[in-house]
């Protein structure tokens, strides 16, 4: 994980031995370990640092943990921090509902499992690992927006005038080199030679152009994308600003062309948007680009009265090959999961991975539930065969839950669920195999 000194860990416990305790346990996670002795103590912290995760003990005096977790939970600022209650105490579920309404994500029991407690916190951390990479983009991405904005005001973005013909009256140097060309070759050029009004409508001529006539509506200014063409090299995208220019009659005579290269900017985005949809280790969709697909999935499904699959995939024994190839061997792993599962679906489907090692798919335009059945036994014959993890040859099963739409509905959270309880079935009937949903009811 890089960037851990960034990353916290805030644990709350009245006992100093504890504190000791828990920051050796979490050691082995690298993040920065923040520890206070009681509610009053823990609420001063969040409101100076930024934490991925709280350990909050339970019972302690003044303060306990339920109403430290409740402030906590109130406040605009500190409302979305995860909190795991560590307890010795009461685990009868009204206790443990109380705790769960006062903001917290999960229970730890003590005495406290090291594997249990690493397990868990590696995921916040993970999250807030994310969450300050996003961060990192974001600024970055703000910053060559400002950038941008200077060259404007310098007027070093290209420029360039045309008449009413559409050709080039004057252009700019920084045109000149956005474009891959000279002055000289340049001019008396057409517009429709390096620049388009949109894809599929060339602009043949700026007096009968729909650029004009958006400029003319909006004050005689028009903003809009566009592609350019760099001679020799290809395209590249641009930030296009069009203004009208009139006379003294108020008749417009041309128009000046103002553009420049975002295609920094453009990557920019791009990461952003991978970060928030694809897992950054398989590339494959996330959770929440997984529920979108499948909310068109079967609204598609509706209108061509065909059916929308869901499986749901959990891998047989993973943790063994954590446990003794190292955690690098398991990511590989989990990259050779995902080659095999888009190998194995059709172009219109997609795979997704939902953390961990839970993969997902959405089948869609299914005809008939056999067709779902047949792409499930085709990943366990793929899964049949070991994947290499750097030399040393593994195999991994599959545990395999299935619902369609027409047995389990349209609803996307039941259609899911359905395929998770499946999923389950096919583990506890002893793994490697799968389960149709429709048919755990008949």
């Amino acid at each position: 994980m890089s960037n851990t000194s960034k990353v916290k860990i805030l644990v709350v416990d009245d006992r100093k031995e504890n504190l000791l305790a828990m920051d050796k346990l979490l050691k082995p996670l690298g993040a920065e370990v923040r520890k206070v002795d009681s509610g009053e103590a823990a609420l001063s912290e969040v409101l100076n640092h930024q934490f991925a995760v709280i350990l909050l003990d339970v019972q302690m005096p003044g303060m306990d943990g339920f109403e430290c977790a409740t402030l906590l939970h109130s406040n605009k600022q500190t409302a979305n921090i995860p909190i795991i209650f560590v307890t010795a105490i009461n685990k009868d579920q009204a206790y443990v509902n109380k705790g769960y309404k006062a903001g917290a994500v999960d229970y730890l029991p003590k005495p406290i499992v090291p594997e249990i407690l690493l397990g868990k916190v590696r995921v916040f951390l993970q999250l807030e690992q994310q969450r300050l990479e996003l961060e990192d983009v974001t600024r970055q991405l703000r910053w060559i927006s400002r950038k941008n904005k200077l060259l404007l005001d310098c007027a070093s973005e290209g420029i360039v005038g045309l008449d009413n013909d559409g050709k080039v009256s004057f252009i700019n140097p920084a045109a000149c080199s956005l474009l891959g060309g000279t002055e000289e070759s340049l001019l008396e050029k057409h517009i429709s030679q390096f620049m388009y009004a949109s894809d599929d409508d060339p602009m043949t001529s700026w007096d009968s152009s729909g650029m004009k006539e958006n400029c003319l509506q909006n004050g005689g200014n028009f903003q809009m994308p566009s592609d350019l063409w760099r001679q020799s090299v290809g395209s590249f995208p641009a930030e296009l600003n069009a203004a009208a220019l009139v006379n003294e009659k108020n008749q417009v005579q041309g128009a000046v062309l103002v553009f420049n290269d975002i295609t920094e900017r453009k990557k920019l985005e791009d990461q952003l948007t991978k970060m928030a949809k694809y897992d950054n280790l398989t590339g494959l969709a996330n959770r929440a680009l997984f529920k979108e697909f499948l909310q068109m999935s079967l609204a598609r499904s509706e209108r061509r009265q065909k059916n929308t699959g869901v499986m749901y995939l959990d891998l047989d024994h993973f943790k063994e090959v954590n446990d003794t190839l190292g955690h690098d061997a398991g990511d590989a792993l989990l990259v050779s999961v995902a080659n095999r599962l888009q190998e194995c679906v059709r172009d219109g489907d997609m795979v997704a991975r939902l953390g961990g090692d839970e993969f997902a798919i959405v089948l869609d335009d299914v005809a008939e539930p056999q067709d779902a059945r047949t792409i499930a036994e085709k990943i366990l014959e793929q899964f049949a065969l070991p994947h290499d993890l750097s030399g040393e040859m593994r195999k991994v099963g599959t545990s395999i839950g299935i619902a369609t739409s027409c047995h389990s509905g349209d609803d996307p959270d039941a259609l899911i669920k359905a395929a998770d309880d499946a999923m389950y079935t096919a583990k506890k009937a002893g793994r490697n195999g799968y389960r149709m949903a429709h048919e755990l009811r008949e």
